[in-house]
Formats: C-alpha cells, sequence, structure tokens
C-alpha cells in the first residue's frame, strides 16, 4: 500500500505544525516489540467448536487427549532418572501450555547451556566450530521431533511420548548412545487447540505449517525462540499424516529447490537419512515408504520457506516432514520408528551432518557463492526516515522479525552511501556475509519466477516481507562503508500530535496503526468519521474526528502508543461517512482476515468451519455480518472415511448461504464468489485458472491499480503490490442487475504486473477486474477475487479488507 507517498503528508509536515527531522529519533519510543514476532496472537474471540472453548474431540483410545500430556510427562520424567526435562515454552493461541522435552545423558544435562552456546556460536564462527568438532568428541548433536502441527493428524504426539519413555526407561547400549551423542528436543504437541478440536488449524484457523516464515502465531513463535534460535538443529523431522491406503511419505522432496538453501550440502545427507528411517518403518511396520524426491518429477517440492522443515533448512537442518498413513496404532508405531531411527542415523554421521551444516554457515561468512541461481547482494538497506521509506511502521517491525530469527542486523550510526544513495544516521542494514544468509536473503529478496522450472508446485511460490508488507529494503550489490552498531532489539517509533484549529482532528492513514487507533476510538463511544472526497489537504478515506469531551486526551495518549499523526483542521466541506464496526463473523481457509482484522481493532470473531458444520447460529449469536474466505478447497466437501474434514460441508455451506442472504458480507476467492452466486446481491459471474471443475493453484505477487475515490480502494492507487493465490477475476456482468456493481481495482498491465511465483500466463488476466462491491442501498456486499489478507503475509493489503468492513457499516447512519 502506497500509502500516503502519493498524499506526502510529511511534505507538508511543517505548516501542520507537526515536527518532524530525517531520523527516528524525532519520533520517541514505545513499548519493545522483541517478542512479539512479525505478527501478534493476542487474546482473541474464535470458536473453534460448538461444543464451547474447553471441550476436548474424543480420540481412538490408543491415543492421548491433550489434557493428560502434562501428567504423562511429569510420570516420564520421575522415572528418568536425570535423563529428561521438559518445560512450558508458551501458549497457544487458546492459551493451552507448550511443551518441549530434552533428553540427554546425565552429564550432558548439566551441561545443555555448553551444548547451546556452541551451536550459537558457530553461526558466526563456523570454521572454529569445524576445527574443534575435527579434535574431540566432546560435542552432541541436536535432533529435533515437531509432533501433529495438524491438529487432526493425531498420531505425532503418540509416537513421540512412545519415544519419550523409550529413551527414560531402556537400558540398552542403542539407547545410551544416542543420550551420549545427541540432545534430543521434542515439541510434544504444536497444535494443542487443533488436537482439542479436531481440527488441522489452531485456534485461530491459522494453519501452523504455513506460518514458519511468518511466525504470526505463538506457536511458531515459541518453537523458532527455543529450539531454531536456541539450539540450531542439525537434524529435525515433522509428523504429519494421512496417506491413507497410498504408501507412507517421507521427504527429500522434489524440484524445484528454493536458492537460497545451500542445497548441495543439504543434499549429501537429506537421502541417506530418509533412507535409514524408511528402513526402520518397514521393519516396524511392513508399510512401504515413499521418498518424493526418488518417485515424483516435481509436485511435493521444498521451495516455499513457510513450511516447517523449510523454514529450519535455512538453519543448515537436514529436515524432513512424514506423513503416515493413517490415525491408528500402527501409524504411531511407524512415527516411533522415524524417529528412533532418525536418532541412530544422527549418532552413526554426527561428524559429518554437523560438519555440513557448519559449512553451510561459513558460505554465508565468508561470502562463498555455489549456488548459481541466486545472486547474493551485499546487504540490504531498510531506511526509516519518511523520504525514503513507503511505511515506517512495517520497517521497524521487519527489523525486529529479522533479529527475532538469528539475523544480524547493523544500524549506522553515521550518514553513508550505498548504491550511489545517501542514508541517515539510523538506518538499518542487513549485511549478507552472515551464518543465516540464506534466511536473510529469502525474506528480504523480491523472489523469482519458476513457472518454467516444474509442471506443477505444492503450494505457494514466492515471498517477500517488503513487497507483501509494502516498505522498502533496496539490495545493494556493491561493496559500502558505513559506521555502525549491531542491534539487539528495536523500539517502535511512535506519532505527533498538533492542536490546530481545533474543529476537527484529521488522521491520515499512513500505516496500519490508523485503523486500529480509529476503531478504538469508536469502541470507546467517540465520533469517528471517513471523508469520501478531499478534506483539505487530505485523500478520500481520512478519518476525521470531531472536537467532542475528552477525545483532545484521548488522541494524545494514542499517539504515543502508536505511530500515528494527528492534526487539528477547522471546519471540512468533505462528505463524512461515520464509522461503525459491525459485529462480524469470519469463516475462512486460511485465519490471514481473522487475524489482520483483530489486530486492526475491528469487531470479528473467527468461526471454524467445524462448528458452521456442526451448526453453529450466526444470527442467534448476534452477528450482524459475515466474512468467507477461502479456496475452492474450503467450498467442497472433504469429509474421508475416518470422519475427518479439513472445509465445509454441505450442512455448513446451506447455513452460510442463508445468512448472507438476509445480512451484508464480503466474500474472497473462490468461496466468496460461491457465495455471491448463491445469493445474487452482485450481478458478477466469477473466472478461475482451471476450468469448470477444478481450481489449479496458480500463485504469485503482481500488482493490481486500484481507484482511490471508491470506498473500498481508500489510500491505494496503481501498481499496488498483492499476492495472489488462485486468483479469480470478473469473467461476465450483468448490467441489469438489481444491485449495480461498482469496480474497486484491476489487475496490473504491462510487463511487470507479475513479479514472481508460479503462475502460467499471468497476463490472461491482466487489467481484468479483481474486486467489486454493490451499488444497492438495500445491502452491502463486497467480492475480491485475491484475499488481501491472505494467511496474515501480506500486511500492505489489509487495508483493503479494513476499508471493506467500514464499507458495511457505512449504512447504518
Amino acid at each position: 500500500m502506497k500509502r500516503s507517498r502519493s498524499f506526502r503528508l510529511w511534505a507538508g509536515a511543517l505548516a501542520l505544525g507537526i515536527l518532524v527531522s530525517s531520523t527516528i529519533l524525532s519520533y520517541g519510543t514505545a513499548a519493545s516489540v522483541k517478542s512479539a514476532g512479525f505478527g501478534s496472537a493476542a487474546t482473541a474471540t474464535v470458536i473453534t467448536t460448538n461444543e464451547g472453548a474447553v471441550y476436548e474431540k474424543p480420540l481412538p483410545r490408543n491415543q492421548i487427549l491433550y489434557s493428560q500430556i502434562g501428567d504423562k510427562l511429569a510420570e516420564l520424567k520421575s522415572k528418568s532418572g536425570g535423563t529428561m526435562d521438559y518445560q512450558i515454552i508458551g501458549q497457544s493461541h487458546q492459551g493451552r501450555d507448550l511443551y518441549l522435552v530434552t533428553l540427554t545423558d546425565k552429564e550432558g544435562m548439566k551441561r545443555l547451556q555448553k551444548y547451546q552456546d556452541f551451536m550459537k556460536e558457530a553461526v558466526q564462527q563456523p570454521q572454529a566450530a569445524i576445527d574443534y568438532i575435527s579434535k574431540t568428541g566432546d560435542y552432541k548433536i541436536p535432533v529435533f521431533f515437531n509432533a501433529s502441527i495438524h491438529g487432526n493428524e493425531t498420531p505425532g504426539v503418540d509416537g513421540v511420548l512412545a519415544l519419550i519413555e523409550k529413551l527414560t526407561t531402556d537400558k540398552s547400549t542403542s539407547v545410551q548412545q544416542i543420550l551420549k551423542n545427541c540432545v534430543v528436543l521434542i515439541n510434544v504437541v504444536q497444535n494443542p487447540d487443533g488436537r482439542a478440536s479436531g481440527g488441522r488449524e489452531n485456534g485461530a484457523g491459522i494453519d501452523l505449517n504455513r506460518d514458519y516464515i511468518t511466525q504470526s502465531q505463538p506457536e511458531t513463535q515459541a518453537v523458532v525462540k527455543n529450539v531454531a534460535t536456541a539450539w540450531y538443529p542439525t537434524t529435525m523431522l515433522d509428523l504429519h499424516g494421512f496417506m491413507g491406503s497410498d504408501n507412507i511419505l517421507l521427504e527429500p522432496c522434489t524440484i524445484p529447490h528454493n536458492p537460497n538453501y545451500e542445497y548441495d550440502l543439504l543434499a549429501a545427507s537429506l537421502l541417506p537419512h530418509a533412507k535409514y528411517m524408511a528402513t526402520a518403518i518397514t521393519e516396524t511396520t511392513g508399510w512401504d515408504v515413499d521418498i518424493p524426491a526418488e518417485i515424483w518429477e516435481d509436485g511435493w517440492d521444498d521451495y516455499p520457506p513457510i513450511f516447517t522443515p523449510q523454514y529450519f533448512m535455512y538453519f543448515g537442518t537436514v529436515s524432513h516432514t512424514l506423513e503416515i498413513k493413517f490415525a491408528d496404532q500402527e501409524s504411531i508405531n511407524a512415527d516411533f520408528a522415524a524417529c528412533y531411527g532418525a536418532l541412530e542415523y544422527a549418532v552413526a554421521n554426527k561428524p559429518q551432518l554437523m560438519k555440513n551444516q557448519f559449512e553451510i554457515y561459513k558460505r554465508g561468512v565468508q561470502g562463498i557463492d555455489v549456488e548459481k541461481d541466486v545472486d547474493f547482494p551485499y546487504a540490504y538497506v531498510i531506511p526509516v526516515n519518511q523520504d525514503q521509506q513507503k511505511d515506517v511502521y512495517e520497517a521497524y517491525r521487519m527489523v525486529q522479525h529479522l533479529l527475532n530469527n538469528g539475523i544480524t542486523v547493523t544500524q549506522a550510526s553515521a550518514s553513508f552511501t550505498a548504491g550511489g544513495v545517501n542514508y541517515p544516521t539510523g538506518t538499518f542494514i542487513v549485511p549478507m556475509n552472515q551464518g543465516l544468509r540464506g534466511l536473510a536473503n529469502t525474506m528480504l529478496w523480491e523472489g523469482e519466477d519458476v513457472t518454467k522450472l516444474a509442471n506443477k508446485m505444492y503450494d505457494i511460490s514466492a515471498y517477500s516481507f517488503p513487497l507483501l508488507n509494502g516498505f522498502d529494503a533496496p539490495a545493494v550489490q556493491a561493496v559500502f562503508q558505513a559506521d555502525t552498531q549491531n542491534v539487539a532489539d528495536v523500539n517502535l517509533p511512535v506519532g505527533s500530535y498538533s492542536e490546530g484549529a481545533g474543529v476537527n482532528y484529521a488522521l491520515p492513514v499512513e500505516n496500519d496503526q490508523a485503523y486500529l487507533a480509529a476503531n478504538t476510538l469508536v469502541k470507546e463511544g467517540f465520533r469517528v468519521y471517513r471523508s469520501k472526497d478531499m478534506a483539505g489537504i487530505y485523500p478520500a478515506g481520512t478519518f476525521i474526528i470531531p472536537v467532542q469531551k475528552g477525545v483532545d486526551q484521548r488522541l494524545k495518549e494514542l499517539v504515543g502508543q502508536h505511530l500515528i499523526q494527528v492534526s487539528g483542521i477547522g471546519a471540512t466541506k468533505a462528505t463524512l461517512q461515520p464509522v461503525l464496526l459491525k459485529k462480524t463473523a469470519v469463516v475462512e481457509e486460511d485465519g490471514g482476515t481473522y487475524m489482520a482484522m483483530k489486530e486492526l481493532g475491528f469487531d470479528v470473531t473467527a468461526i471454524s468451519y467445524q462448528a458452521v458444520n456442526q451448526g453453529y447460529d450466526l444470527e442467534k449469536n448476534g452477528f450482524e455480518a459475515l466474512v468467507l474466505s477461502g479456496s475452492q478447497g474450503l467450498w467442497t466437501d472433504s469429509y474421508d472415511a475416518s470422519g475427518t474434514t479439513w472445509s465445509l460441508d454441505a450442512r455448513g455451506i446451506a447455513s452460510l448461504i442463508d445468512f448472507a442472504r438476509s445480512h451484508d458480507y464480503i466474500g474472497a476467492g473462490y468461496a466468496g464468489a460461491q457465495l455471491s452466486e448463491e445469493t445474487s446481491k452482485l450481478g458478477v459471474v466469477m473466472g478461475h485458472i482451471g476450468g469448470d471443475e477444478y481450481q489449479t493453484a496458480e500463485n504469485g505477487i503482481c500488482t493490481v491499480d486500484v481507484r482511490s475515490q471508491d470506498p473500498i480502494g481508500y489510500g491505494y492507487g496503481k501498481d499496488e503490490t498483492v499476492f495472489a493465490f488462485k486468483p479469480l477475476w470478473v469473467a461476465a456482468i450483468n448490467h441489469q442487475h438489481k444491485g449495480g456493481m461498482a469496480v474497486s481495482a484491476s489487475y496490473g498491465t504491462g510487463a511487470d504486473m507479475y513479479k514472481a511465483g508460479f503462475w502460467n500466463q499471468p497476463q490472461q488476466i491482466a487489467g481484468a477486474y479483481a474486486v467489486v462491491h454493490d451499488e444497492n442501498p438495500d445491502y452491502d456486499a463486497v467480492l475480491f477475487g485475491i484475499v488481501p489478507t491472505f494467511r496474515y503475509y501480506n500486511h500492505a493489503t489489509n487495508g483493503l479488507m479494513a476499508n471493506a468492513m467500514y464499507y458495511l457499516g457505512y449504512d447504518r447512519k
């Protein structure tokens, strides 16, 4: 979102009485964001089942309920003889404890800090670590197991509990060698909310196995903090299901591989490691194991950094996903066998595994380029002065996110020149000569077009924090000099307040915090409006707050908490629309809309598809509006023979259609388009890639041209960057439809409309309508061909969904 880049609030700052400078120092500072991650999963309203928040879905008799795990771990620790410990490393979205188990021999338990420090130091001093392991055996290999990240894929939890019992009670030579040589780290249940509810996602509706690079959820944040950047595991295994009648599946993956991995060093162990585990599984269960890299050309790739194993690969971790067959005892046995086999392999190959990991760090530190498909820059520059940064707020959040992931960030203590551009004191620099070079680059690059590298992809094929979150982070190829200091954590800047004329206050949308501030005022009973057209120098969509009792003091408090700019203005001739927040149910495939809108202060509740399928009644529970967002996968009944589902069923779909016929709604993606068609509130037919029967997974970063005077388009303009996952577009229009139709945005045009991803012929939808809404005074309906809040990845387009939320309330005058 080019918030105020076209408006240039700062250019007129002195005229408005706002004091600014070219450095970060003028803002002041707010509370540290060190623990916040790139997202924030604050306590919020969610409905995961129709049985209440404390409900636990029954599991087969051989599987443990989440509520029993704490007692089970205490029992196992009491029998361990000092070889096991566990800690609570955080809570899930709904407040359930996350358990991390650590196992090693008794002497090793006393020296855990030493082994942990060794792994941390190896990241920036890899040659010293290589030299050390070549001279001594006094080191341990950290091995990580992650269980049941998808809550309805249950056997992994029971498999790792069986492993813990084996390692704490079995006195065999094999077990003793594992404890002597390894530090075993086990995330016993990655998704407590999902295990309790029986759902794939966590309590917020987020698929945690799509959240590892974003870290919007407390469950992923806890693992990054307490495992990834605390231990830098050398190997890891992520336990999933289900393959059903097909063979068990165990990675490594098919092409294409992300060029930011040092894949040649990972590949040296990936396949041998997998084959060793596969043999152990077959010997234990009799089941065959398929390895995608051996049996398929493409379609099960490790390209995106969003999955747990793929995120860990940037730490030099030899990482695998295991997909077992069923929710039964044999699958628990398969999980156990794979984990135990992984440990045996780690013992037998400890020196080479760790050496290869440290060689990955060495390439980063020394700037050794082996991969031919990526050109690492010398550094990325993240300016935070107004003239060089589109979104200062998102820039600061990104710096903290980099730090949270163990990436080195420095800050200029004097002005400097890089790539022919002058930057002021306070500018952040991300040097590429560091151990986690690949992770830093995959976060900050713009991505690439992988369409010609494979016939199909498993999931998304592009990720770029700058493009998706709307901040500037230019890559600089040439070496430059700058006086810098290392950064440990950052403080978010705050805003400014100018009394001005005192009739009204203007709050322009410079970043997402403007929505939060405005919504906070509304919830506290203050009158807030949005301008429908120019309000003096302020563009359409600016929040206008009339002078009223107590509002001046409250605004002063808000600018001390948020990066917002509030100015007193005189009377305005602009048309003003009241900001009214409807109680809105969010039913979606990925949790992104709920997370984004909750963070911005809207009155939203996440309602899981399970609850809808079970008969949860939106109208009886007081909801006034609906957001339905998702691909064909959400709209198509997916029940299997075990009773597991990943989508809405016929009853759930019927109830949503019935609600939407008599209430306002926002639709996004295929599911939203189907809802629109069923309710007949918009006279459009949406097209999608893949024909009538099946929606294919084209995806990528592209541009849209937004109509800035349209209520859905406030604050946006031409060439806005969006993420399009399985995009839709208006294929036909009924111009005689009673609801009318207004266009808010169209897909971009020209050679640059498509930036990165996997997308055959993106130009076929260039210029097509992407976002539309009704023109009927009796109801409000908005339809997005893209999901602007997809998976909570793309903060730059949160404002499009926020504008749509406000649009639903403009009718209640």
